[in-house]
């Protein structure tokens, strides 16, 4: 061709393409691989658009609502997502998804584009919208989804009483896999692929080996919990199947079939109530040793913006330093183990009742400056005259008395009777060698140069043990809360205050 000539026919098609280019905005979805969603019911197919925000991927969550029917409910910074199986809650540029009182971890936090125009990442679909509704996004291939109905698996529930031992058996009129997993308080049974209705059987279990057996329908498909009573040893499961049955035998001490019946007088005629002294005596009274977890039931302590209640962090972490301490070769004992409300003078005597070598209480701050930060480990201070006490740093509560200062004095013998209030008073050496120690290695954990600080505590005055109230952050601050609702900095911090106690008990085992 000639060269001219190519050069007139260039020139033409850049003429022609040029209408076309100038007025079409750039944009980096189109430009990178698309991840638009196709999401299929029946037979119909809709597209879910992608928009990309700090390196994420983003789906308009009304797109999902008008699938399943959903209403969403904006309040400020906060979205209710009501569904026919309940409510859930996004808060603007949160990760974490509200669940009546549990919380789900996304990938990306919620993102509120405009008002009433609100994102949500991929795995929104596999973690969060079963919750709300009796269907289900079954993922096909990458990027396409297919929505189905949950079908109900009616499960029933059996119940037989043996000399030894409980056997529980969970009937399921649908091959559904089913996994059993051992808490500290109870054995989960859980049901996957299809929604759990559950049919209990009118027969109550031996209340020594197992105190309940309920259901959590808070999660996708339903879960039982078989609840340990106070005789509780050991469980062992199997599967059988035509019909498909899962079997969990719940079994007390190698001596439980001679400790007759329940019915008789010399057992317990039933489990303690909720919030009663621990009834398991260790075996080496004073190798022991007690965590509280502050707060619990009406009390629920401090609570962040977003809603996560001071007495539920404190549980966990209280729940993991137990199992951290079995492991390093100790003993713990929890003052609580569920949602209940203690009264102060209960918690310390837990303490002082199986002499423990230690007493750790277990709080989360708050304050009214949100620069208030990090870890903080209190010692009991006796005060002067007319001095308040206080149950816990923050005063958040009506929890004021004024003992006078007890007269100095030293114990030779632990077992002397001592005044409620003086409990403490020989120990307050110890304790500060202790929250010292707690203060040097949490504060390296936080990068923070917090101290120690000493105020009158009745929860701490009345124990005769080294005691301590720690505050391992402050909800009300935006870097604290964002570290204590990770699970992984959870398990940091009971690790660190578990490595402390084991030091300190080192130390005075070789003084």
């Amino acid at each position: 061709m000639n060269p001219k000539r190519f050069w007139l026919v260039g020139c033409c098609v850049f003429c022609l393409a040029l209408p076309f280019t100038v007025g079409a905005p750039f944009s980096p979805q189109t430009a990178a691989l698309s991840r638009d969603l196709e999401v299929w019911t029946g037979q119909n197919k809709r597209t879910i658009h992608s928009s990309q925000r700090g390196g994420q991927t983003y789906y308009p969550l009304k797109d999902f609502a008008e699938i399943v029917g959903l209403e969403l409910i904006e309040n400020g910074e906060v979205l209710t997502i009501a569904g026919s199986r309940g409510n859930l809650q996004l808060v603007n540029g949160r990760p974490l998804v509200r669940f009546d009182t549990e919380y789900i971890l996304l990938a990306a936090p919620a993102w509120k584009r405009t008002p009433n125009d609100w994102y949500v990442s991929e795995d929104f679909l596999s973690k969060a919208l079963p919750l709300l509704v009796n269907r289900r996004f079954s993922k096909v291939s990458d990027m396409r989804y297919r929505v189905e109905a949950l079908a109900e698996n009616p499960v029933q529930v059996k119940i037989s009483n043996y000399p030894d031992r409980v056997r529980v058996v969970f009937q399921s009129s649908l091959n559904a896999p089913i996994q059993v997993r051992e808490f500290k308080d109870y054995i989960q049974v859980a049901f996957d692929q299809f929604l759990v209705r559950p049919e209990f059987s009118t027969i109550p279990p031996d209340r020594r080996l197992v105190s309940s057996v309920d259901f959590d329908s808070s999660n996708i498909y339903g879960t039982f919990r078989i609840q340990k009573g106070d005789l509780y040893n050991n469980f062992r499961q199997l599967t059988l199947t035509a019909p498909v049955r899962k079997v969990v035998d719940i079994y007390g001490p190698p001596n439980m079939s001679n400790l007759g019946s329940e019915s008789e007088p010399d057992s317990p005629e039933q489990s303690p109530s909720e919030g009663s002294v621990p009834s398991s005596s260790p075996q080496e009274p004073g190798n022991l040793i007690t965590i509280d977890p502050g707060h619990g039931g009406r009390d629920f302590g401090v609570n962040s913006p977003e809603g996560i209640a001071e007495k539920h962090l404190t549980l966990r972490v209280a729940r993991r330093i137990e199992n951290l301490l079995k492991e390093s070769g100790h003993q713990g004992m929890l003052t609580r183990t569920r949602d209940v409300e203690l009264a102060v003078e209960q918690r310390g005597s837990i303490g002082n009742y199986y002499r423990s070598q230690v007493y750790l209480s277990i709080h989360v701050g708050g304050s009214p400056s949100p620069k208030t930060r990090g870890p903080v480990v209190y010692l009991h201070k006796y005060p002067e005259d007319n001095e308040p006490v206080m149950l816990k740093p923050n005063q958040e509560g009506p929890a004021f008395f004024s003992p006078r200062r007890p007269p100095s004095r030293t114990f030779e013998d632990s077992d002397k009777l001592v005044r409620w209030e003086e409990g403490q008073q020989t120990y307050l050496g110890s304790s500060r060698e202790l929250a010292e120690l707690l203060q040097e290695k949490l504060n390296l954990l936080w990068g923070i140069e917090n101290r120690v600080a000493e105020i009158p505590l009745a929860g701490l005055a009345p124990v005769t043990a080294p005691a301590v109230l720690i505050e391992i952050g402050f909800l009300t601050n935006p870097e604290d809360y964002r570290r204590l609702s990770s699970m992984e900095f959870q398990e940091q911090v009971a690790r660190t205050i578990t490595s402390a106690v084991d030091t300190f008990l080192q130390g005075r085992n070789l003084e």
